[in-house]
């Protein structure tokens, strides 16, 4: 490969990265403005065994998100 070719690949590279960035922000972004919106979330424990038995093959409910006291 020659400079020219690995200097291209490089930005090419770089540019997908920030675009994938930019795309994962724009979706966080969302996500915190519906919790701040609505005011429901999901507790960390529930979420959390969801995952774990997600993980492990286990067939389980979804939590449903859910306004929660303060």
């Amino acid at each position: 490969m020659t400079a020219h070719g690995f200097i291209l690949q490089a930005i090419a590279e770089k540019t997908e990265q920030a675009e994938r960035r930019a795309d994962f922000d724009a979706v966080a972004e969302a996500r915190y403005e519906r919790i701040v919106v609505t005011g429901q979330t999901i507790p960390w424990q529930e979420m959390r065994g969801y995952l774990e038995g997600h993980m492990a093959g286990k067939a389980a409910k979804r939590p449903v998100a859910r306004k929660l006291a303060r």
